[in-house]
């Protein structure tokens, strides 16, 4: 980051300010590896500079701390190029525990992790309160990237949008990296102790550090779970004796000083419809203790045990083996190796060794995982039914509740990050399945719907990404209750989730039964229509925007949701119209352009795989005989191509021949005998008399030594023998020094080697 010339700073940003400068980013990498490779180097000088500039305000450098944790601290997996980027299998990767997320985040390739360099890295954050002043720093520095960067008018919105992202990202990582505990029985010491030793408390996050309450409650998170789940963990771990919860837990275990700390944290007028219970459930748990993947472990444990099974086999050699060793033989071959790394590739080494014990241990450590987990949701459950009673307050069917639930709670926590909200959607769903008396979830989504439109228009990429991650668990359970009577009958029917206010069943024009009794399945159909056409309207209008963030934002949320939304083929068709002029090549913004290609040939497959529920069958059964007559003229146009190329080529073939004899076909003399005894073809300088003759226009020059000489021609003064022009009868064969040999002088030498060996 440093330069010359009157202490002037290197910018770190291309111009434009949207791609890292080339000497950044390399430094970025180096620095990673650097300090992976080498673990004793000094690290703090570089650790205070980071600080001191996070301090400053300054984030150019956010790439550099990110490196440092992802490549010497070993978790790259916790980290993501962008939430949209995250599959469905990285996804269930998060919910699970870290093991899960380790094997999922690169689909099954692990990089090599230096235990010392991570250790290393982990022990210099954490002397002197380094650590959790870097947190804290990036905490405030994401408020001064919007307002300071944004009030200046000197940056572009995605630039901005971009360096918060960053930030966000980069905050979640080293929370992630300074709270992990999993390495404290090999370093003997506590690594939730030291953090919490540093972290203030929840109340001077937000009063002193100016925190909002989301962010306070994601740094303090760590500390409260484990606090919450003390007692519960030991007695997994083996150790029921110890019951007295250490000394450091106890700021941030519940208490009475715990619920006035969280008074202060929302406005007075948020406690008149949101219980302390609630707020404070919602904000301790995390998705680890409400969902448990059990179809992903289950499947990542038979991958891992088949991994076992072919080391093993290849381990014992014998019959068994000479499958998967020709198989290994053939990739590596293929792959360009040597003979000596196709031998290697095909051995049982001391790699494979290691990688076999390492496989057995993660295959042994998923199970454990996969057991405690759904020991934690189901104790978390539990916990949650006998709360059940404060979670809302008594009176709380007048539809207040739901308004306030979503912005205090729902709101601020979906957009911090992919695990937070899909929390968010999980915990919406618990609440449900509970029947929680005066939890309106009809009221709710409506609410989600609206909240969702409208910040489409005032979002960054990645909140994009979370919102869409979100959205998508929302509105599978909102499909499944609008095209399935079997599941809105069991899910939703006569349940507290049903019921509305008289203010939201007035406003609808739905009647006073929804308030007693619930909404029936045709009150639902109005209202998911509504929701439907609400979700369209807004999306277009993104999509016809001029600002680019507005069309960015709506298409990273549809192509999350693309199979569940669109349903009715009226939206459906209006958006797939307002995509064209997105994918026309006049637009200048070629990511918008690819994107929304993506977008529209995901959408028309979802359309003919019959995600659209409610087009018509004749409708339907007319757009795909259009498009089979359509694949019909493309094959028929293909082929009438491919004949009329067929066609030319002949022509072109009985137009030129060969290409090999002037005014002669070749293939005539094939076979023929030449006039020494000998076919065409048996020996290449029979066909020398017959060549064509070079460039007789060829170039002259003039070397240092001698006359002038042609180009083309052994011999100057054989060309002048023949006239120049006429056809030469002089070669200089190959390996020849002593210069041109004519063909009469080759034919006697060939005579008399042929009466030597006779």
């Amino acid at each position: 980051g440093g330069g010359d010339g009157g202490g002037q700073r290197r910018s770190g940003t291309k111009m434009g300010g949207l791609n890292t400068e080339q000497w950044l980013a390399s430094l970025e990498t180096f620095t990673g590896a650097f300090y992976k490779k080498f673990p004793d180097v000094e690290l703090r000088g570089i650790l205070i500079y980071l600080t001191a500039r996070f301090r400053d305000g300054e984030s150019s450098e956010l790439g550099v701390l990110r490196s440092l944790i992802k490549t010497a601290g070993g978790y790259g997996f916790v980290d993501y190029d962008s939430t949209a980027s995250l599959s469905e299998l990285q996804l269930d990767g998060r919910c699970g525990s870290r093991l899960l997320k380790r094997e999922t985040s690169s689909f099954g390739v692990v990089d090599n992790i230096n235990r010392k360099a991570s250790q290393h890295l982990r022990a210099v954050l954490q002397g002197g309160d380094l650590g959790v002043m870097m947190i804290l720093l990036l905490s405030q520095m994401r408020l001064k990237i919007l307002y300071t960067k944004a009030g200046s008018g000197t940056e572009h919105v995605k630039v901005i949008g971009n360096t918060y992202d960053d930030c966000e990202a980069v905050l979640c990582l080293l929370l992630e990296f300074l709270s992990d505990s999993s390495d404290d029985q090999v370093t003997g010491s506590s690594t939730k102790e030291k953090f919490a030793a540093s972290m203030p408390s929840l109340e001077d996050l937000h009063t002193k550090y100016g925190l909002d309450a989301a962010v306070a409650w994601m740094l303090c998170r760590p500390l409260i779970r484990k606090s919450m789940f003390f007692k519960d963990d030991n007695k997994l771990a083996g150790n029921a004796s110890q019951k007295v919860m250490p000394a450091f837990l106890e700021r941030f275990a519940a208490s009475p000083d715990m619920t006035k700390s969280c008074e202060k944290l929302l406005p007075q007028g948020a406690w008149k419809n949101i219980t302390q219970a609630m707020f404070q459930a919602f904000y301790s748990l995390s998705i680890y203790d409400i969902l448990c993947p059990e179809e992903r472990y289950n499947i990542e444990i038979g991958r891992l045990k088949k991994e076992v099974e072919r080391l093993t086999v290849l381990q014992k050699g014998g019959d068994a083996a000479r499958g998967q060793m020709s198989a290994l033989a053939a990739a590596a071959a293929a792959a360009g190796a040597s003979a000596n790394e196709v031998r290697l590739a095909t051995t049982f080494t001391l790699v494979h060794r290691e990688e076999l014990d390492r496989l057995k241990r993660n295959v042994d450590q998923l199970n454990k995982d996969f057991q405690r987990q759904q020991k934690r949701c189901k104790f978390v459950t539990s916990m949650l039914e006998s709360q059940k009673e404060d979670l809302i307050r008594s009176g709380g069917s007048d539809g207040t509740f739901a308004s306030a639930f979503m912005t205090f709670c729902i709101y601020p926590r979906c957009f911090l990050s992919p695990e937070d909200s899909l929390f968010c959607a999980q915990f919406i769903k618990v609440l449900h399945r509970m029947r929680l008396p005066g939890f309106s979830t009809i009221e709710l989504i409506d609410n989600i719907v609206n909240a969702a439109t409208g910040s489409l228009y005032s979002m960054t990429e990645d909140e994009a990404g979370n919102l869409a991650i979100f959205f998508n668990e929302i509105w599978k359970s909102v499909n499944s209750w609008r095209y399935d009577n079997d599941a809105f009958s069991t899910e939703l029917k006569g349940s507290p989730g049903s019921k509305l206010s008289k203010a939201y069943a007035e406003a609808n024009s739905i009647g006073d039964h929804s308030i007693t009794d619930g909404i029936t399945h045709d009150d639902f159909k109005s209202i998911y229509t509504q929701w439907h056409n609400i979700i369209g309207v807004s999306s277009i209008g993104c999509f016809t925007s001029s600002e680019y963030m507005h069309t960015r934002a709506a298409l990273i949320v549809l192509s999350r949701i693309v199979l569940v939304y669109p349903t009715q083929p009226k939206v459906g068709d209006k958006i797939l119209k307002s995509l064209s002029s997105l994918q026309s090549d006049d637009n200048p913004r070629p990511d918008i352009r690819a994107t929304a290609q993506g977008y529209y040939s995901q959408l028309t497959k979802a359309r003919d795989e019959g995600m659209w529920k409610e087009e018509n069958i004749a409708v339907t059964r007319a757009r795909q005989e259009k498009e089979k007559a359509k694949a019909e003229e493309r094959k028929k146009n293909l082929a009438l191509q491919h004949e009329n190329m067929k066609k030319e080529s002949e022509a072109i073939t009985r137009e030129i021949g060969d290409g090999g004899r002037y005014g002669r076909d070749r293939r005539d003399d094939r076979g023929r005998p030449d006039d020494r005894g000998r076919a065409w073809g048996a020996d290449p300088r029979a066909h020398l008399q017959r060549a064509p003759p070079m460039n007789v226009s060829a170039p002259v020059f003039t070397p240092k030594v001698g006359a002038q000489r042609e180009l083309g021609f052994a011999d100057r003064r054989e060309h002048d023998r023949r006239g120049g022009g006429q056809e030469r009868d002089v070669y200089v064969p190959p390996n020849r020094r002593d210069g041109p040999v004519t063909r009469r002088q080759e034919e006697g030498r060939g005579e008399r080697r042929k009466r030597s060996r006779s």
